[in-house]
């Protein structure tokens, strides 16, 4: 199978979905271009760019739906450059806003844990889980839906793993608030000391 990959990427070679650079997939140049949000941070939520720009819109489709799980990479990228560098780190943890067992099943794999694992090594993937399945909150058009939408469908496993601890909250889009402030309320009920959220785009 790398054999065949190696093989592809000659044939066809990867572009930047921005300047179509080749060899690339999402050039620095294109990465930092993408536009910021007009409220960087919201309800205490830290937000890297505008999910209306048209190269992020696309970079997080194809990482979601179409298994270009090398763009968790760029995206971590935005975040480090944009918020990670503001922020003091070290002594925090990283949980990844969770898929639910379908979703996990069909898609194979969380966009939002690959871009985690790009930021830091203090991962905690397996204390926050999804109960059961919701629509995804970018699909709700209903503003009072989306509200109601997540409620009661997060769980905490291991609780002792994050006990005391300072939990930084990893999300792809932010669209009401309403994923991480019940990620955040469960959270905080399981003995968290603190609770802050990052969102790669604002919906």
């Amino acid at each position: 199978m790398k054999i065949f990959n190696k093989i592809l990427a000659v044939l066809f070679p990867q572009k930047c979905l921005g300047c179509k650079k080749e060899n690339e997939i999402l050039c620095s140049d294109c990465l930092l271009k993408i536009n910021r949000p007009d409220t960087p941070y919201l309800n205490g939520v830290h937000i890297a760019a505008n999910y209306q720009d048209l190269v992020l819109k696309k970079s997080l489709w194809l990482l979601k739906y179409r298994g270009a799980k090398q763009l968790a990479k760029p995206l971590a990228e935005l975040i480090k450059e944009r918020i990670w560098k503001k922020l003091e780190t070290e002594d925090w943890f990283i949980v990844p806003i969770p898929l639910s067992k379908n979703k996990m099943r069909r898609r194979g794999y969380n966009q939002t844990e690959l871009i985690a694992k790009e930021l830091s090594d203090n991962i905690c993937a397996d204390v926050l889980l999804k109960k059961f399945h919701t629509k995804s909150q970018v699909e709700v058009k209903d503003k009072e839906e989306r509200l109601t939408n997540i409620i009661g469908s997060f769980e905490i496993k291991n609780p002792e793993k994050i006990k005391g601890k300072k939990i930084i909250l990893i999300d792809d889009v932010y669209t009401t608030g309403a994923t991480m402030r019940e990620a955040k309320k469960i959270l905080i009920s399981a003995g968290v000391k603190k609770v802050v959220g990052i969102a790669v785009a604002r919906g």
